[in-house]
């Protein structure tokens, strides 16, 4: 029994150690290496994306302009409806007054024929006086049919009052119906709307990502001259100037907000965000240089929200970063443009009474970040830059929260 146990026990070691040998674990799996045909296809797949967006934004937009439509017919009927009930209300009215009327007359013509029945000397005295029996009994019919007439005419106004009530309940009922509808149709408006905004926001994204993508598929293959499958690594090999250490973007200024979470007024309101960068305060107008040797990777101008944008490309000490710089107010480079250093890129923007476009901006200052990898190679995206994204402090210095600086390289 012993042997036996003995025997399963290295039965199930073998087994283990040959799936360990045999299967390859996640935690070994590497990224295939960029190259020019993936980008390519990666730009068919946005492009789809963003046809896919246009048709989704057009279906919004005709839903919305039906849901309108169906909204303004049901206007018209409340109208009807209000029309109609004021109408059956006026006939109300004059019917009651009718009737009132009508029990007036004939009161009047009730009292003469009680008192030529009862035998009133005084009306008696007029008719007999006048020698006319024949016309006495004329009177007596004639008055006795007013009076059935009277009746069958106020119970035909009765009647006409509750149906016009019915017809005041039912309309009104009809209304409430209406109110419903014309609820939900503003509702789904609203939704759709959302939605359309949705589409719109990613649509615009979309188009900065494949206009930039574009421009690095043109920068590899007719200035670098890649091949469809050479990775952008060996084909960009000597074409990325090398440095040793990067530097804060403008010569002076203000920590006004560091990476990580934060809370602050936007526009009169509170507001939580997770701040992917230093903000630098100072001077609308400032220069701005690139923070290191490298290559203008992407460019963006006049988002809502970041302003003017430049991304950077960088090998420090044998690394690979990306810088960006927001809320410029003007951009001096191009992409695929060398610079240094000692290059400026661009002015201070964000004051939101120039930068009118810029919505994210409560000031003038730079927001300066960093990713690890480059735009264009290891990514090709915002999104996949900010997957990237590491706190700037790691490979620039700068003062404390709130601290001044004077200098790019003096240390603090």
């Amino acid at each position: 029994m012993k042997v036996l146990k003995k025997l399963c026990y290295i039965i199930v070691a073998v087994c283990v150690l040959f799936v360990q040998i045999a299967l390859p674990t996640n935690n070994k799996v590497e990224a295939k290496a960029n190259t020019l045909r993936k980008m390519k296809q990666e730009l068919s797949e946005l492009e789809a994306k963003l046809e896919s967006n246009k048709k989704e934004q057009q279906q919004s937009q005709a839903s919305i302009n039906t849901s309108k439509k169906e909204i303004e017919q049901i206007s018209k009927e409340k109208v009807d409806i209000e029309n109609e009930v004021s109408e059956l209300s006026e006939e109300i009215t004059k019917l009651n007054k009718d009737i009132v009327s009508m029990n007036e007359e004939i009161k009047e013509i009730l009292n003469y024929y009680q008192l030529s029945s009862t035998g009133d000397s005084s009306a008696l005295e007029y008719v007999f006086d006048s020698s006319d029996y024949t016309e006495f009994i004329y009177r007596m019919a004639i008055t006795e049919q007013l009076s059935q007439y009277n009746d069958e005419t106020i119970k035909s106004y009765n009647k006409k009052i509750s149906d016009n009530e019915d017809k005041k309940v039912k309309l009104a009922d009809m209304q409430k119906e209406l109110n419903l509808k014309e609820a939900e149709l503003e509702k789904s408006i609203e939704q759709q709307k959302n939605k359309l905004s949705e589409s719109l926001d990613g649509a615009v994204g979309l188009e900065d990502e494949i206009s930039a993508l574009r421009k690095n598929i043109n920068l590899y293959e007719n200035t670098y001259k890649c091949k469809l499958d050479e990775t952008i690594d060996e084909c960009t090999a000597d074409k990325l100037p090398a440095g040793s250490s990067l530097y804060r973007p403008v010569v002076s200024g203000r920590i006004s907000s560091n990476y990580g979470s934060r809370s602050y007024k936007l526009n009169g309101r509170w507001t939580s965000d997770f701040h992917y960068g230093l903000d630098f305060a100072g001077t609308h107008g400032e220069a701005v240089y690139s923070a290191g040797n490298g290559k203008v990777a992407a460019i963006f101008e006049k988002k809502s929200c970041g302003g003017n944008m430049i991304y950077i490309n960088h090998i420090i000490n044998g690394k690979k970063y990306t810088t960006g710089y927001y809320h410029l107010g003007s951009i001096k480079v191009s992409v695929g443009q060398t610079v240094t250093y000692n290059t400026q890129i661009g002015t201070r923007g964000g004051n939101p009474s120039i930068e009118t476009w810029d919505h994210c901006s409560t000031g003038s200052h730079l927001h300066f970040t960093v990713s690890t990898g480059n735009w264009g190679n290891e990514f090709n995206s915002y999104s996949g830059f900010i997957a990237r994204n590491i706190n700037p402090r790691k490979v620039v210095n700068a003062p404390a929260l709130g601290g001044s600086f004077s200098g790019r390289n003096v240390k603090y």
